[in-house]
This record gives structure tokens, C-alpha cells and sequence, in this order.
């Protein structure tokens, strides 16, 4: 699906609001659902044994995850609007480019931006994090998204309306600046949902040694961010565990817990006669 190209008049912010709506709510309530459908029903006693922790939220939990997510939703249509309304107004700068990317120095370039993006994003998402637990700021950014002390796919985007922005913002700030196709955007953001979807999904689906293997550990896992929900200050982290690690913010038993949670599937499976790591 292509971008919307229109002049600067009433209606072409009509069809870019309603198209930036659309990408929000088709990409994150059909895939957050699924999810949960398939490892909360469906699947629900084959995955069992992948469950972080042993409990399951109640369903005004999960209702109030689902409601919730669609403020976020739409306060990053309004993000997403805005941001392209003042582009177009040239009040703003915007490094978005189009066309078909050819040539191996552009496709390396689109890789580039690909890993840039991702860590900007990264380093956005820690720092804005440890701002929202800060104590006179949790309760007007942070709070709604701490009910969830035993997420569900569905609380990836529970947010009140203050963090939705904080959340969304990051983007704006890097196509100001740095040139990224199009397309890429959308990879980006659609990545960064799957990979929060997953993170607060419940279940742990990574292998053995994963959380402190040499090269593996500087990425996380579903019970890094579980862990969190669970204990509040520390593991802050989105897609990575470089900045806690750094800053010295993982939970001090964070790989323990990671090989008892893994541990436990281990011998679960073995029981039945199964590969453990099948």
C-alpha cells in the first residue's frame, strides 16, 4: 500500500489521518488478537508450559488492555498527521524519501537505517522509560500501563494518552533528520509492534542460555520486559539490553530467572518425550 500524495488542503489531511488510522488499527488489533487467541485459547494448555508466570489475568484485565490500546492507536494517528501536515507546511523537516530503492549502496543504506532507527528508537524508549518512573511523572505517564502486572499481548499498547505521545514521538525526531525511505518506515514500525506484542505477551519462546549467551544477551526477552511488570524499577529496555546493561538497571537475578522460566519448558517437555528445544 503506497502513501497517500496530496496537496495541502482540508481533505488531504482527512485521507491522511484516515489512512494513518487504518495502517494503526488493521496492523495492531488483528495481530495483538491472534496472538492472543492462539496462545490464550486455542493453544492454551500445548503452550502452557511456556508461561513466565503460572497465573492468567482476569477478563476485565484483558478488556481494559483492549480499550486502552485504542487511545494509544489513536493518538499515534495523530502523531503520524500532524507530523506529515507540518511537513508539508515546511515548518517541520522531513528526510522521507519514495521510489524504488536500486543499486547495492541503496539497499546497504536502507539496511543502515534500518539498525540506525532501530537504535535510536531504543535509546529513546530507556531514557523516556526511566522518565516515566520517576515519582511526581509515573502517575500522569506511566501508571495505566502498570495495571498490567501480567501482560497479555494486548497491554503492548496500553498507554494513556500522555505516553502514547512520549511512545510515538521518537519518529518524528528521526526523520528530521536522518533520510529513510518510506517503506522502511513502515518495516520499522511494524517491527517495533511484533517485537512489543511479543515482550508482553506472557509466554517465553527463546532457547536455553539465550539471556546470557556472549552475543544473545544484548537482545531481550519476553521475561526481561515480564519481569518488569512484575517488580517495577529496573529491565527498562525495549528490543535490547544494552542500556541496562550499561546503566547497570537489569534485576540483579534477571539471567537466573530467565534459565528457571526456560528450564521449567525444559523438563516440561522432556516429560512428554519432546526435544526440549523443538
Amino acid at each position: 500500500m503506497g502513501p497517500v500524495q496530496c496537496e495541502l488542503v482540508w481533505d488531504c489531511v482527512v485521507k491522511v489521518g484516515s489512512m494513518q488510522g487504518f495502517l494503526n488499527f488493521v496492523r495492531y488489533y488483528p495481530i495483538a488478537g491472534l496472538f492472543f487467541l492462539f496462545f490464550y485459547v486455542w493453544k492454551k494448555g500445548v503452550f502452557e508450559k511456556f508461561r513466565i508466570q503460572k497465573s492468567y489475568p482476569g477478563s476485565d484485565r484483558i478488556w481494559q488492555e483492549f480499550r486502552q490500546s485504542a487511545v494509544t492507536l489513536v493518538v499515534f494517528t495523530m502523531i503520524a498527521t500532524t507530523n506529515i501536515t507540518m511537513a508539508k507546511l515546511k515548518w517541520i523537516p522531513n528526510k522521507v524519501y519514495f521510489g524504488e530503492v536500486s543499486g547495492l549502496t541503496a539497499w546497504l543504506y536502507v539496511a543502515f537505517s534500518f539498525i540506525l532507527i532501530s537504535l535510536w528508537h531504543e535509546t529513546w524508549f530507556y531514557w523516556m522509560h526511566r522518565f516515566a518512573h520517576l515519582k511526581p511523572v509515573y502517575k500522569w505517564v506511566h501508571q495505566e500501563h502498570h495495571q498490567s502486572v501480567n501482560p497479555t499481548p494486548l497491554a503492548a499498547y496500553r498507554f494513556q494518552a500522555t505516553e502514547a505521545f512520549l511512545e510515538g514521538i521518537y519518529l518524528v525526531f528521526f526523520i528530521m533528520v536522518v533520510p529513510v525511505h518510506f517503506y522502511l518506515v513502515i518495516f520499522h514500525t511494524f517491527f517495533a509492534m511484533i517485537m512489543n506484542i511479543y515482550f508482553h505477551s506472557g509466554y517465553e519462546l527463546y532457547p536455553k542460555g539465550f539471556a546470557s549467551h556472549p552475543i544473545f544477551k544484548w537482545f531481550n526477552t519476553s521475561t526481561h520486559h515480564n519481569l518488569h511488570h512484575q517488580r517495577f524499577l529496573g529491565n527498562y529496555g525495549l528490543y535490547m539490553n544494552i542500556w541496562d546493561r550499561w546503566m547497570g538497571t537489569n534485576f540483579p537475578n534477571y539471567e537466573e530467572s530467565y534459565e528457571k522460566v526456560v528450564e521449567k519448558r525444559h523438563n516440561s517437555l522432556t516429560k512428554e518425550g519432546i526435544p526440549a528445544e523443538a
